[in-house]
């Protein structure tokens, strides 16, 4: 049976930033892996670890990151990550201008599996599936 993955915390939500910035942490299970290489065309995304180790991709750059790194993805960049690793990843990600982590909050049975998200446009493969 599979683990239960933590619920989203939205630290920070556009109504309480007047739309500039949206806040959430995510904890990312120990061999996840990952969303497909995507962008953003309407927002900048900024990723900045607790806890464990992710692979991430901005551009062609793909570094492993560890807890004490910020990540950033201007918008209109592709950007992915993956936890190829044994132990969860903890993480905040940062929604520039706000509205986006309305959609990491959601329940994840409100939508299909698979479901894009809004303002988000895949243009490769995981990180796994390109190794």
């Amino acid at each position: 049976m599979p683990r239960q993955q933590a619920s989203p915390v939205v630290h920070l939500r556009g109504e309480q930033s007047a739309g500039q910035l949206g806040l959430v942490e995510l904890v990312i299970a120990a061999g996840a892996a990952g969303p497909p290489l995507h962008v953003h065309p309407g927002h900048a995304e900024g990723f900045y670890l607790l806890e464990g180790e992710l692979v991430f991709k901005v551009q062609d750059e793909l570094v492993t990151g560890r807890a004490g790194e910020f990540f950033f993805a201007p918008a209109g960049v592709p950007h992915t990550f993956a936890n190829p690793g044994q132990s969860d990843a903890r993480l905040l990600v940062l929604c520039n201008p706000a509205g986006f982590e309305r959609w990491l909050a959601r329940p994840t049975d409100s939508e299909p599996a698979g479901s894009p998200p809004p303002d988000s446009v895949a243009v490769g493969p995981p990180i796994g599936a390109s190794a």
